[in-house]
């Protein structure tokens, strides 16, 4: 597991094991599998995001969250189906690929976020 993932309160626990079991997660669907009221759901995504324990991945739909671990769940790009709105995770990027990414400019990069819009192979059946 994750250092990152080490010292957390119960529910941010709960919440990371889940992310972890399953990648990409809504609130919403975090509140109904933890049986959760709402506040308190968005209160500890609230500092896990600040404490850089998760990523936030928008959507046009909702927003998503996942493990931000770059060991057990480095970067790699998102793509989201226009038809159903799922949102799926791509293949991580090589370091490789995230060093010519940098190459772009001379800003320092803190986070990369690639998402790619299409038709899922669902959809297009």
């Amino acid at each position: 597991m994750c250092e990152k993932l080490k010292n957390l309160k119960k529910t941010e626990y709960k919440i990371a094991l889940l992310l972890s079991e399953k990648q990409l997660l809504s609130a919403k669907e975090l509140q109904n599998l933890l049986k959760m009221d709402k506040a308190t759901i968005y209160r500890n995504l609230k500092s896990m995001i600040k404490k850089n324990i998760i990523r936030e991945i928008l959507t046009d739909e909702k927003t998503f969250y996942e493990i931000n671990c770059n060991i057990h769940n480095p970067i790699h790009p998102h793509f989201e189906c226009i038809k159903c709105k799922k949102l799926f995770c791509l293949k991580a990027l090589s370091a490789k690929d995230t060093i010519n990414l940098s190459h772009y400019t001379n800003f320092e990069i803190n986070s990369i976020d690639i998402k790619i819009k299409g038709i899922c192979d669902e959809c297009k059946k």
